[in-house]
């Protein structure tokens, strides 16, 4: 029987933020690629160990800018039977010292120059959204999430929900898509089309838990 190839992928710590906080605006589409391919036996994330640590502090950052009396949400989602802990060894660092991969990627501030030369040296492509990656398309396999799922196909149907909250009434649109909702804000979360309209209201209540919906101007005094 052929042994099973795997598929390798370098992640960078962009996409785990985007995949756990709803109000991001790359939420779907970097969920909806990490949702469809991290349930095959045969994918592994090629991760450093940094990465966790970049992941949590993001989170706290984002907790902070929220101001939320909610707790931090902690749960990186990678689990340890798909992901392989890169180690920077001494024969990682003499590779990357041999094919110049400092001065190829200048730049690239740390931790993205880490994932660069992970995915130069290793032949493996780059998931991110960070478009300060851009510039070095020809050296490295980028896969942006966005490019692959933009942000749904076409809407099964569209409307619109209205919250109330700080003397305000908040108004957003919203898309239905399979098994998708998705407010024209680009915050979006799994749900089946009979429950869109419920969600769309639960995610704008996040947005003005979080102080987000007023920095958008969706409300009006009433």
């Amino acid at each position: 029987m052929p042994s099973t190839v795997l598929k390798r992928y370098v992640l960078d710590a962009s996409v785990l933020v985007a995949i756990v906080n709803s109000d991001h605006d790359q939420h779907f589409s970097c969920y909806s690629f990490f949702r469809n391919i991290n349930d095959n036996e045969s994918v592994r994330w090629v991760v450093p160990g940094l990465i966790f640590f970049e992941f949590q502090a993001t989170q706290s950052r984002l907790h902070r800018k929220r101001r939320s009396d909610q707790k931090v949400f902690r749960n990186a989602p990678l689990y340890y039977e798909n992901t392989d802990i890169y180690h920077v060894t001494k024969n990682f660092l003499i590779k990357v010292n041999k094919l110049d991969l400092y001065n190829k990627f200048n730049l690239l501030k740390g931790q993205d120059l880490l994932y660069a030369c992970i995915a130069h040296v290793e032949r493996i492509p780059l998931v991110t959204h960070d478009n300060d990656f851009d510039p070095y398309r020809d050296e490295l396999t980028l896969i942006k999430p966005k490019d692959l799922y933009g942000t749904g196909d076409k809407p099964l149907h569209t409307g619109f929900v209205s919250v109330k909250g700080n003397g305000k009434t908040y108004k957003v649109g919203y898309e239905v898509f399979r098994g998708v909702v998705r407010l024209v804000t680009g915050q979006a979360t799994h749900s089946d089309e009979a429950g869109a309209s419920a969600i769309a209201r639960l995610l704008l209540s996040e947005m003005i838990r979080s102080g987000l919906a007023d920095k958008l101007n969706l409300g009006q005094r009433t």
